[in-house]
């Protein structure tokens, strides 16, 4: 059984991956606070033996970027959350005989729209076109001078009944204001939680490198995501909010993250045959509704 250390596991994803595979491995959970069932930073440095037993560490890391409007402070907080967390855990098992295999999480937000995106696109390290690239490019950077077996992982936006982005985006629609956000021709990438859940359990198994992209098949764009959740909650989606007042009420946030377009393809899980349980969005909104996941 391999013994897995897990930043942010706290967090949502961390949660539901070891309630999930809590049978499959052993589970280190690292926390900045003193919590039951967690080691802090400086409990984990002062265990050379903990440290030597550690096969994976599953870089989770990092404030949640949609909770609220982008203030200068908030700014600094999204990244201090991921770039030193990731700086100190480079920086440990860089020095130690035995290196885990490092699974460090990144964000589609790095690639740039216009284009069709897989892990062969190009990353400029060095320019960040806006705060979504600098976010992605610096964390990655950080991740990137890990010496051992590394692993980046770009993920979409974590859809499930329970968790992460999609009940605040649903909220509209039970309350009949459900609508298409701009001109509705943006693309997000998306993933339902057990195919992201799974794609880490997958990387873990079969010790992959490199880049993937943890994204559902299907790419749709606002408006066809719109006319899905209507349809399968029966709901009405006659609602627009324009461009101008998404800028307005959320500034710099919102245009980033409701009104970019990007598409992103799962090349390398596809390639690597990865089982995909809801590769269609249909699919995928009809079991939330169930509460499947």
């Amino acid at each position: 059984m391999k013994n897995v250390l897990i930043t942010g596991s706290n967090g949502y994803i961390a949660t539901a991956f070891v309630k999930q595979f809590s049978s499959k491995y052993n589970f280190i959970l690292l926390s900045h606070n003193i919590t039951a069932g967690h080691i802090t930073w400086d409990e984990l440095n002062d265990n050379r033996k903990l440290i030597q037993s550690i096969d994976v560490v599953l870089n989770l890391a990092g404030c949640n970027i949609g909770d609220k409007r982008w203030s200068v402070k908030r700014k600094e907080e999204i990244l201090s959350s991921r770039i030193e967390t990731t700086q100190k855990l480079v920086n440990l098992f860089n020095s130690c005989d035995k290196k885990p295999h490092l699974i460090s999480v990144s964000a589609i937000g790095i690639y740039k729209s216009n284009q069709i995106n897989d892990e062969e696109t190009k990353i400029d390290y060095s320019h960040y076109a806006n705060f979504s690239e600098e976010i992605t490019k610096r964390w990655e950077s950080e991740a990137n001078e890990y010496i051992g077996l590394r692993t980046i992982t770009r993920f979409g936006v974590v859809f499930s009944s329970n968790g992460g982005a999609f009940p605040k985006m649903l909220k509209p629609f039970t309350l009949g204001m459900g609508g298409i956000l701009g001109d509705g021709s943006q693309y997000m990438p998306w993933v339902a939680l057990p195919d992201l859940l799974n794609a880490l359990d997958f990387l873990i198994s079969y010790e992959k490198q490199g880049v993937y992209n943890i994204v559902a098949p299907d790419m749709k764009n606002n408006a066809e995501l719109t006319k899905l959740i209507a349809k399968t909650w029966h709901r009405t989606s006659f609602m627009t909010m324009p461009k101008f007042l998404i800028k307005a009420l959320f500034g710099q946030m919102g245009e980033e993250l409701f009104l970019s377009s990007i598409k992103v393809s799962p090349e390398r899980l596809i390639s690597d045959k990865f089982n995909f349980h809801y590769p269609n969005l249909d699919s995928a909104l009809i079991a939330i509704k169930n509460k499947t996941f």
